[in-house]
């Protein structure tokens, strides 16, 4: 089960790898942290997702080779998430980055969200519930090979 002070710690330590990497963003959601996670000087938007996993698929080299990619966040609610959301708040970049080992990959969102579409709908990848208090989660881990169009690079 997945607490949310732990995850919000993860979170924060995401959102410091990223500025860290990208000092052209800075914290956008700090008064209002259900705004997006980041802004550049141009105004544009990014999201963060930190994944520090020890259960993903590897590759022999050691590399996770799905991105899980939420489509809702909280079942209860019916809330969006991950890129769905992303795009309802008019996100223009979706950056998923794992832990260990270290990657990042930015996505464009609106291409992001019509890959993830495109990948769900043939019904080859399987839908999960994770647990959290009180809710479940759901998303799909979807092959990281299937989103090379989306990534763009700063």
């Amino acid at each position: 089960m997945f607490k949310f002070h732990a995850q919000n710690t993860i979170g924060k330590e995401g959102e410091a790898l990223f500025q860290t990497l990208y000092p052209q963003f800075r914290a956008n959601n700090v008064s209002n942290v259900t705004e997006p996670d980041f802004v550049d000087d141009k105004g544009r938007k990014a999201e963060i997702k930190f994944d520090v996993s020890e259960r993903a698929r590897r590759n022999a080299q050691g590399e996770q080779m799905n991105f899980f990619i939420e489509t809702i966040s909280n079942d209860n609610r019916q809330t969006p998430g991950g890129l769905l959301r992303a795009q309802q708040e008019g996100v223009d970049f979706y950056v998923y980055m794992f832990k260990k080992p270290q990657r990042v990959f930015i996505m464009d969102v609106n291409h992001a969200v019509n890959t993830m579409n495109e990948l769900i709908e043939t019904g080859l990848y399987r839908k999960c519930r994770i647990r959290n208090h009180g809710y479940y989660t759901i998303g799909y881990p979807l092959p990281i090979e299937k989103f090379q169009d989306c990534f763009i690079e700063f």
